[in-house]
């Protein structure tokens, strides 16, 4: 009898809590497609593109682009991935890379904050984009 409450309290717990995470599929859904969006154009080096997923970022200048030109990303991790809930996401990525002229592979850990826009309904990065050194 008590396994059996047990039991049963566990379903319900899983159940409230899938209920009370209020994302829709299509959102989530449309949060995947700018995740790995995101993540191709890191991984293909095409950071002028990634650039634009940060709401906060200016766009790329011209020193910058021409930095960038010299890292090429080897791997790109998700370490973690919260529960999305309505607005908000959080990941926390590692990236490894290198440099050209410098055949060493470095590791960057990054903490990315996904917002949803109320408006447009777009998912856009609220974090920093990675410092390549």
């Amino acid at each position: 009898m008590i396994k059996s409450l047990v039991k049963l309290s566990l379903v319900l717990m899983m159940f409230s809590s899938l209920f009370s995470c209020a994302v829709t599929p299509d959102e989530i859904e449309l949060l995947d497609k700018s995740t790995r969006s995101y993540e191709r154009a890191i991984r293909w080096g095409e950071f002028s593109r990634a650039k634009s997923f940060h709401k906060s970022s200016p766009g790329m200048s011209d020193i910058e682009r021409r930095r960038l030109k010299f890292y090429r990303v080897t791997n790109y991790s998700i370490l973690q991935n919260d529960t999305p809930n309505t607005f908000n996401s959080y990941l926390l990525v590692e990236i490894k890379y290198y440099k050209n002229d410098r055949p060493v592979i470095k590791s960057l850990t990054v903490k990315q904050h996904w917002k949803r826009d109320k408006d447009s309904e777009l998912w856009y990065l609220n974090s920093p984009f990675p410092k390549f050194r």
